[in-house]
């Protein structure tokens, strides 16, 4: 999912501008890691920049998986008028369009028309049960697709240091599922250092584990047998900083880790008990 956020997106608009009295749409990863800055009202922020993040291999369909990676960094939000869209580097929740319904000094609910995030697709001209075993083997490791969905997200501030925000969406992209998660965060600052921590529970509808990591019937073979999970939370924390280089370079680093349910364990595609994403980035703030 986070590879998602650096490549699918092409280009958001320029400009800052704070507002005192008003909490409107943000992205939590947004909000935490800048301290409240994410207050806005029409404009936005652009950055561009590189990074480098590790991961480890969650999954034996992540057949281009290396533990080290250099990225190029698009990263960025734009606001006008309650309308807003976000494509935030540092998010677990993807790229998101959609509308602020109603605000307040302390509270937040956008309607997300559309979200968008990483998935998995097999084809569907595809009838798995007239294929042969490897064909059947081949067809089960592809995994290139989207889940874009629609619905709600809620955030309640506190001082500028304490966030929490709950979201849930359902695909109507390919009908996968729904997705939902809750996360607190805090954000403090050492003279001109910027720290946040931020926890954080996920769940997947059982309609959505078994498209992500289900096996059916028809598709079975030796090395991936059935398997039909149910619905899965998944739990995580993360800690980051942020330093401004200049006034317009900034330096972010991140740790985050996702202890993953045992619906997703089980799965024969699963190689992992846990995910582990690093990641450190310069970038230019336009």
């Amino acid at each position: 999912m986070n590879k998602m956020n650096v490549i699918l997106l092409r280009s958001l608009l320029l400009g800052l501008l704070l507002t005192p009295n008003l909490v409107v749409a943000s992205d939590i990863a947004t909000s935490v890691s800048r301290g409240g800055e994410s207050r806005l009202a029409d404009g936005g922020y652009f950055e561009l920049g590189a990074s480098v993040y590790g991961t480890n291999q969650l999954d034996i369909r992540q057949t281009e998986h290396e533990s080290v990676q250099p990225s190029l960094l698009i990263s960025g939000m734009y606001q006008y008028k309650g309308l807003f869209i976000e494509m935030i580097h540092e998010s677990q929740d993807g790229i998101n369009l959609g509308l602020n319904l109603w605000s307040s000094p302390n509270w937040s609910l956008d309607f997300l028309a559309a979200n968008l995030q990483s998935s998995t697709s097999r084809n569907p001209d595809d009838a798995p049960n007239t294929l042969d075993e490897a064909v059947r083997n081949e067809y089960l490791m592809s995994m290139d697709s989207l889940f874009i969905g629609a619905g709600f997200r809620a955030t309640r501030y506190w001082d500028d240091d304490y966030i929490f925000q709950y979201r849930i969406v359902s695909d109507y992209f390919d009908a996968q599922g729904i997705a939902s998660s809750a996360r607190l965060g805090k954000s403090w600052q050492v003279r001109n250092w910027n720290f946040h921590a931020l926890a954080s529970i996920e769940y997947a509808s059982s309609k959505l584990s078994r498209r992500l990591f289900g096996v059916e019937s028809s598709e079975a073979t030796e090395l991936f047998p059935e398997y039909r999970p149910g619905s899965a939370v998944t739990y995580g924390i993360e800690l980051g900083v942020a330093y401004p280089l200049s006034e317009k370079l900034v330096f972010r680093a991140m740790y985050r880790l996702n202890v993953l349910s045992k619906e997703i364990t089980n799965s024969p595609f699963n190689q992992a008990d846990y995910g582990s994403f690093f990641n450190a980035s310069i970038s230019y703030v336009f």
